[in-house]
């Protein structure tokens, strides 16, 4: 029996719904922001170059997250293609936020979101459908679908630890250990450095939200 081909025809509707939300949201943020940019700049008329500027990268981007989200029928097929004639079987590893998912042959990892992850049962009981979506907020394929065994499902050790209730130091006082203090620094630090353009553009909302109700009130 081809269950591949059964899975994924008796889920395509269910991973498109999901696909096309997730871009949906997103365009979501994007038109919010540029609303706020519209506004600010035809009530204070400041900064109208530079708001000019991020409206027309806040369009461009509109417009590329559209033609992703349009983009279903391909990218389900690419996945299918690649399970066809035998299913990718994947080794998954839990950690705190996302899923590592990697192939035996291949050892790199593919970091899958926990938020909004699906897991569909399969037509071959073995095995487990897991669709879902990487952590970047701008991805030219974010979606991930991939067969793997519920059973052989690992988890992070440092994972584990903190699932099992396992430290010497009290709860109240772990997020001020010194590892955990390094991790938070170290993951701070790769945020800001990977999205620098989004923290501007926040930046500039807040201020120009600020801004607005002063004026209006």
């Amino acid at each position: 029996m081809d269950f591949v081909k059964a899975d994924f025809e008796y889920y395509q509707r269910t991973i498109e719904i999901m696909y096309k939300k997730y871009f949906s949201k997103r365009m979501l943020i994007l038109a919010v922001a540029l609303a706020i940019l519209m506004i600010y700049t035809g009530i204070l008329q400041e900064s109208i170059i530079l708001n000019m500027i991020l409206a027309l990268i806040l369009i461009g981007l509109e417009f590329y997250l559209w033609q992703l989200r349009n983009k279903f029928p391909e990218v389900f097929q690419e996945f299918l293609t690649a399970n066809r004639p035998a299913a990718e079987i994947y080794q998954v590893e839990e950690d705190e936020y996302c899923y590592n998912l990697s192939l035996v042959n291949n050892p790199e990892k593919i970091k899958v979101n926990k938020n909004d992850v699906r897991n569909l049962p399969s037509q071959n009981k073995q095995y487990t459908l897991m669709v879902g979506f990487t952590k970047n907020f701008f991805s030219r394929q974010p979606l991930s679908i991939a067969y793997y065994d519920m059973l052989a499902l690992t988890y992070k050790e440092k994972f584990r630890l903190k699932r099992n209730g396992y430290s010497s130091v009290p709860r109240f006082l772990r997020r001020f250990t010194l590892g955990n203090l390094k991790a938070s620094a170290g993951n701070l630090v790769q945020f800001v450095l990977g999205n620098i353009f989004a923290l501007f553009l926040l930046f500039r909302l807040v201020s120009y939200l600020i801004s607005i109700f002063r004026s209006l009130f």
